[in-house]
């Protein structure tokens, strides 16, 4: 501190320096060696006197609580276009999934879910569609279920069929914290809110521990088929002359994929430190 002139200490500004080194403090340690009642009562001012007990050795300024969001939003594009209800349900589901995600880490509730769904801007040869809905809950939740299912019931209504969609997104607003929480008296009740919080809590740590998505609720799953589409070999075995009972047996391999597998991937960015293919090579 010796060697820290007074106006490059944190916190002394240029009114308040020239005022020190009128009282003969030039430096950090010759504000520092001066009485605490000496301080308050010259400059009465707290900021300057935290400064001082930070010179002094006590903890006077703690690290600042990062600001808990007030709205929370997760949206991709598709990695092409989507004309079907149920995949594009699948999506909204995950985004849906990580909103929860996200409200439980900063241990806050949500009070609107929001839905929106856009085609593809680019394509001026295409049908354009965009729309917005919200839905207020009942109950404030950060349970994955609770959201998942809100998002889905306004995807359903702002859903048209006959477009290609791009994109589409899940928003949670009215965020809270998630204690206490002021219930209706016609839904959950608050043995029912601890069963789901005690549920989310296990999911959670499962997947930190694992990899995402160890466990996911079955909206989320999408499903993909081994070979050609369903169609093609419908029609393959109707040709063939098939019975039905047949046809059950031939029935294609269906299996569930998970939400990494299934967005766009064209511009990611390299993991270096995590994936060996990724590794930074020097000549």
């Amino acid at each position: 501190m010796e060697w820290c002139p007074i106006e490059d200490v944190w916190g002394i500004g240029r009114r308040y320096a020239a005022k020190l080194q009128a009282f003969g403090c030039r430096t950090a340690l010759d504000f520092a060696k001066h009485h605490k009642d000496w301080v308050r009562l010259t400059f009465n001012n707290i900021n300057i006197v935290h400064t001082w007990q930070e010179l002094n050795g006590e903890d006077a300024v703690p690290n600042e609580e990062l600001a808990k969001k007030k709205s929370i939003c997760t949206s991709r594009s598709f990695n092409g276009m989507i004309s079907d209800y149920d995949t594009l349900r699948t999506h909204v589901s995950n985004y849906a999934a990580r909103c929860a995600e996200k409200l439980r880490l900063q241990k806050t509730v949500a009070t609107i879910v929001g839905v929106f769904v856009n085609t593809n801007m680019f394509r001026e040869d295409l049908a354009q569609y965009w729309n917005f809905l919200e839905a207020r809950l009942i109950t404030p939740t950060n349970s994955t279920i609770g959201i998942v299912k809100a998002a889905s019931d306004v995807l359903q209504s702002i859903y048209r069929p006959g477009y290609q969609y791009k994109k589409a997104g899940v928003i949670v607003m009215g965020v809270g914290p998630d204690s206490p929480i002021q219930q209706d008296l016609f839904d959950v009740n608050a043995e029912q809110i601890e069963k789901i919080r005690r549920l989310d809590e296990v999911v959670d740590r499962i997947n930190r521990m694992h990899v995402s998505e160890t466990i996911a609720i079955g909206a989320q799953q999408y499903t993909k088929k081994d070979g050609k589409g369903k169609a093609a070999i419908e029609r393959e075995q109707s040709q063939a002359g098939l019975n039905s009972a047949e046809r059950k047996q031939a029935r294609p391999k269906v299996k569930a994929d998970v939400f990494a597998n299934a967005i766009k991937h064209d511009y990611k960015s390299k993991n270096p430190t995590t994936r060996w293919s990724d590794i930074i090579k020097l000549k």
